[in-house]
């Protein structure tokens, strides 16, 4: 967290309304890398310490700020905001690809990413195939039990692993063992997840394969038919896919 002594203290004119107060103070937490304490924002805003509690304890009421232990920070409407914003960045960077991948594997294509302990489809292109799959976009599933969310998993660290299906549920160390050791074929797959229809009841075909940010995984793209989807036909095409969403996501410099 940047030291409040070393930023120049914004000080609020004679006659600040509501709304100037408020940015000051929406404004002082939303610039720090972390959570503020009362102290701290009264410094950097320049406003009574009082008024800075009264509009603080009602920002947090409202949901525009969030407080514990460690003081103030952006709450869940700010942050709820954010992460829409992300999403449709992310789903227009993947159109694209995702009608062109459909069109290439006749399958349906998923685009998905993660939300706490589950995955969240953003995005559904299926053509004559899309009512053979049995998903819709906002559907929602546990990260372990699709190929998107192993994907996924498998692009994490074993220390993000754990925290993340920790989030989920308690595992037995057997369990986490035998996921850990899924996760390793994924990677030694070229990261592509494989779910093979004819041993499954549904008998849906799947894979999928993580799109890649800067600081680890940001969303996966699958593909899913009923019966036998070739991972030696569909997986470079797969593959492609997801780096050229990473490419629109995140240009090269």
């Amino acid at each position: 967290m940047t030291s409040t002594a070393t930023r120049e203290i914004a000080r609020p004119a004679a006659r600040e309304g509501v709304l100037e107060r408020v940015t000051l103070i929406m404004d002082s937490l939303a610039e720090e890398a972390g959570p503020l304490g009362l102290d701290e924002v009264t410094q950097l805003t320049g406003l009574p310490k009082s008024t800075v509690f009264r509009m603080l304890r009602k920002l947090h009421q409202l949901g525009w700020i969030h407080q514990d232990e460690n003081g103030y920070a952006p709450g869940p409407r700010i942050t709820r905001q954010d992460v829409t914003a992300e999403h449709d960045r992310i789903r227009v960077a993947a159109a694209v690809t995702l009608n062109e991948l459909q069109l290439a594997t006749d399958s349906v294509v998923h685009l998905s990413v993660v939300d706490g302990p589950v995955i969240h489809y953003l995005d559904k292109i299926g053509g004559p195939r899309s009512t053979s799959v049995p998903s819709r976009v906002g559907g929602r599933i546990m990260m372990t039990d699709s190929v998107s969310g192993l994907a996924i998993l498998a692009a994490m660290t074993p220390e993000d692993v754990d925290d993340a299906v920790d989030r989920q549920r308690r595992w037995h160390p057997e369990h986490l063992a035998a996921l850990h050791r899924d996760l390793n074929v994924i990677r030694r797959n070229r990261g592509i997840a494989v779910a093979d229809g004819r041993r499954l009841y549904e008998g849906i075909s799947s894979l999928a394969a993580p799109v890649l940010g800067p600081r680890g995984p940001v969303a996966a793209i699958s593909l899913a038919r009923r019966g036998h989807l070739s991972t030696a036909t569909a997986g470079p095409l797969l593959i492609n896919a997801v780096r050229a969403t990473a490419r629109a996501l995140h240009p090269p410099r």
